[in-house]
């Protein structure tokens, strides 16, 4: 693992990651969620955008898993429907 030095919401954070490219991107893209709701909920200190942008965050990615567990029963019958036809 590496060290990494990200900002985020103006913060800066040392963290470790297998991956920094892809840490930083994923900073970046929490920064700029950051600043959108901020310009939303102006009342709101750090934490609670923190918490905010998790709940939007979990809730993206139920969906996401949600989506994928049709997409793998979909395609599951799919082949399934492919398997029948090459034994014919």
């Amino acid at each position: 693992m590496k060290s990494v030095e990200v900002e985020i919401f103006g913060r800066l954070f040392r963290l470790r990651s297998d991956d920094p490219t892809r840490t930083k991107k994923i900073a970046a893209d929490l920064s700029d969620q950051l600043t959108e709701l901020y310009e939303t909920y102006e009342h709101l200190d750090f934490p609670r955008l923190l918490l905010l942008a998790c709940f939007q965050r979990e809730e993206q990615l139920q969906k996401a898993l949600e989506e994928n567990q049709e997409l793998k029963s979909e395609l599951n019958r799919v082949n399934q429907m492919l398997d029948k036809f090459a034994n014919i």
